[in-house]
């Protein structure tokens, strides 16, 4: 053997130096190489199949090659070789490859581990008539991709989602988590388990990354904090990785992708290939989680007030847990306003009043716009009648006050308050009664009519 190739344009390798990059393939750390006969039959298999998948070399020699793969992938992987032999039968020579596929293969010890592999066709080279495979395991599920988009289309905990893009990075590579931000508020997710899973519950590995919006690829712990450093170290990793997830409407960060690498390494362009995948789809994961996000909060807010609307009064009398307390307040001498100066004042004057409302109520209280010039206050649990009385005294005194419209005139509303505290399927009713009542003493409605005698009610 005197070159590895002699092709022109590809130059001349001596034969000292081919066995050498043969005696290297045979020994990567990552990638188990075997040679199959047009029959299936496993012709070699490099020495790194033992480390790389767990099984003997020199007991597979003679064996077919799908034995140990597991059943419900062997079809595929037929119908890929099968287009292989068609390219031969069609004259196609050697260069047509199959593009990495995904397939479970069983180990020794009868576990399944998801390999990666590239097949070149060497059918048509008679010295080697075979198909050459290239295999490397893949972290995760076999089909990691649709396994993603099931669960973000069945609305799975965002956890759970995130942690199927971590499974997507490759074991070779390292433990993988992804931190996700849903309204400022860190969403992790990491293969239940895993070391990944136990080291990011610290936010202190990908809190600056997430805040400066920079990556920080080390080739060692350098810069961590000595407790996190020796976290990792006892966890078998030499080194750590926080990429960001840029947001690209807002220009901020999504969040972040977090790897511990077991061999001291910098990121290149050779485990961006690896990690990419993942990257790309936790951003279209969160982007629409956060699409999703403001549509449900569009579906229950009112677009003029930016309170919640009926919707999410709903919403929130359904989920209480017992008597509720519930305020229905009436604008005073609203009518005038838009009869005088135009529905843009008017307008002007009921984001004014929202803004009021807002102000003046606690946090766990929630104001929402009940229709035209009416809006509703439902109280926190367990609020007592005095901090009830309380709040509606804020309320009258804060919307007492003037109202100046920017460029436009300066009025004055009053309000009338209805109150009631009963079952959540009762209490607006009783509200919006008392607060007929109450309106009725400012003489600002007239008398509802009884029920005409004979009607049944």
């Amino acid at each position: 053997m005197t070159a590895l190739s002699d092709e022109p344009g590809v130059g001349a390798i001596p034969a000292d130096v081919a066995a050498r990059l043969l005696r290297a393939l045979d020994r990567s750390p990552s990638m188990a190489v075997s040679l199959l006969e047009p029959s299936m039959t496993t012709a070699w298999m490099s020495a790194s199949a033992a480390w790389v998948i767990g099984a003997e070399p020199g007991r597979r020699v003679g064996r077919g090659s799908l034995e140990d793969v597991h059943p419900d992938d062997v079809p595929r992987i037929i119908h890929g070789l099968s287009q292989l032999q068609a390219s031969r039968d069609r004259g196609q020579g050697t260069e047509l490859t199959i593009e990495p596929l995904r397939y479970r293969k069983r180990r020794a010890d009868g576990s399944w581990v998801t390999m990666e592999a590239i097949v070149q066709n060497l059918l048509d080279d008679p010295e080697v008539n075979g198909l050459l495979v290239m295999s490397r395991r893949a972290g995760g599920e076999l089909d990691g991709v649709a396994h993603v988009v099931d669960l973000l289309m069945a609305d799975a905990p965002l956890a759970d989602v995130l942690a199927a893009c971590a499974r997507l990075v490759p074991d070779f590579l390292g433990a993988a988590a992804v931190v996700g931000l849903v309204d400022g508020a860190p969403v992790p997710g990491a293969p239940e388990g895993s070391a990944a899973a136990r080291l990011i519950a610290d936010e202190r590995w990908w809190r600056p990354c997430v805040r400066s919006g920079l990556r920080r690829t080390p080739s060692n712990l350098a810069g961590f904090p000595d407790d996190l450093a020796a976290a990792a170290r006892a966890e078998g990793f030499g080194c750590a990785w926080t990429l960001p997830l840029p947001d690209p409407f807002s220009g901020g960060v999504m969040g972040c992708v977090v790897v511990w690498v077991a061999v001291p390494a910098e990121h290149n362009l050779g485990t961006e290939h690896g990690l990419g995948q993942t990257m790309r789809l936790a951003s279209l994961v969160l982007g629409e989680r956060r699409r999703q996000g403001t549509l449900r909060r569009e579906a229950v807010t009112d677009p003029l007030t930016r309170l919640g609307n009926r919707a999410a009064l709903r919403q929130r009398l359904d989920a209480a847990p017992g008597p509720v307390t519930v305020a229905l307040l009436d604008l005073d001498d609203f009518k005038p306003v838009n009869d005088t100066y135009g529905h843009d004042t008017g307008d002007a004057v009921l984001r004014v009043v929202a803004d009021r409302l807002a102000a003046t109520v606690r946090g766990a209280d929630l104001v929402t716009r009940f229709g035209g010039d009416e809006f509703a206050i439902v109280f926190a649990d367990g609020t007592p009648p005095a901090g009830v009385a309380a709040s509606t005294g804020r309320i009258r005194a804060g919307l007492s006050r003037p109202v100046t419209v920017p460029g436009g005139p300066v009025v004055t509303v009053g309000v009338s308050i209805g109150v009631a505290t009963g079952p959540a399927s009762e209490v607006v009713g009783r509200a919006d009664a008392e607060l007929y009542e109450v309106k009725r003493s400012k003489q600002l409605v007239p008398p509802r009519p009884r029920p005409a005698p004979g009607n049944g009610t």
